[in-house]
């Protein structure tokens, strides 16, 4: 369903932390709301997801059994 599923657990946790945490923010403290897009923007740009799949290529990049799950599964949200 995913090649990341446990960044995908990450940015839902983090989600769900700040959808829970909504009814007891007031004024500045919404820039909370911040967190999960952050989170997203961290994982799939600048730490976790692309240092995992330059790794991956590296190493598997030639396997054609590789290639053809690098098609067919989704690298972070399923579907």
């Amino acid at each position: 369903m995913s090649r990341h599923p446990n960044y995908v657990g990450e940015f839902m946790l983090w989600t769900g932390v700040a959808i829970v945490s909504l009814p007891a923010l007031y004024g500045w403290q919404h820039l909370t709301l911040i967190s999960p897009i952050f989170v997203y923007v961290l994982l799939t740009r600048i730490s976790g997801i692309p240092i995992l799949e330059r790794r991956a290529d590296q190493r598997w990049g030639d396997d054609p059994d590789y290639q053809t799950y690098k098609e067919a599964t989704p690298i972070f949200l399923p579907f």
